[in-house]
């Protein structure tokens, strides 16, 4: 039961917003009285943080997993697999996009805190993944350039995400091989840096 309140949350959340989802339309979906929510949740505010960190949970764990089952590849294509696997990870759960969208356009002061601690471990983890591996493929770059290309990839990945809430089917398919393109470029300019390098 309480994973299924949990997503009807979501699902509420992502039709009305935070305040339009009350309790009693919860509860009508999941088919209960909506006292009996609070045999699960002390108040409607616990409710949507365990949503909401079931949905960012699952956000870092896809891109973990991109990581992890491309680590030994070069770095570009890691690169490239990661930017895929925002687009397939946010399309394949689009309620749980579009709830995530408006989570992040308008913070509730209640969930505030916890969307920062969420972004900032993330973006941590992002960080330090992706430093190390441009660095073992390009030795000799300056921290400046990896700084550099981390915000480019991050900024072309945000891209990407919005994307999903402006463009469908072959378009947003079309926009994320150009947001590809655009990282790989990234790239061939470190390979050229790298050869006039060691030459």
């Amino acid at each position: 039961m309480r994973q299924k309140l949990i997503e009807a949350a979501l699902h509420q959340y992502s039709l009305h917003g935070y305040h339009g989802a009350t309790m009693r339309k919860i509860a009508d979906e999941v088919g209960i009285k909506p006292a009996s929510i609070y045999f699960f949740f002390e108040n409607k505010e616990e409710l949507f943080i365990a949503a909401f960190e079931q949905l960012l949970q699952a956000h870092f764990q896809a891109m973990q997993t991109v990581l992890a089952e491309n680590e030994d590849h070069p770095v570009e294509e890691i690169f490239s697999k990661m930017l895929h696997g925002i687009a397939s990870h946010h399309t394949g759960d689009m309620q749980g996009t579009i709830a995530f969208i408006s989570l992040v356009t308008s913070p509730i002061p209640e969930i505030d805190s916890y969307l920062k601690k969420y972004m900032l471990k993330f973006n941590n983890w992002l960080i330090d993944s992706l430093q190390t591996l441009i660095k073992q493929d390009y030795p000799t770059i300056s921290d400046q350039e990896v700084d550099r290309i981390i915000k480019q990839y991050v900024l072309i990945g945000n891209g990407v995400f919005w994307g999903i809430n402006l463009y469908e089917g072959e378009s947003f398919k079309e926009q994320v091989e150009l947001a590809d393109s655009l990282i790989q470029s990234l790239f061939i300019g470190l390979d050229k840096k790298e050869k006039e390098t060691i030459s």
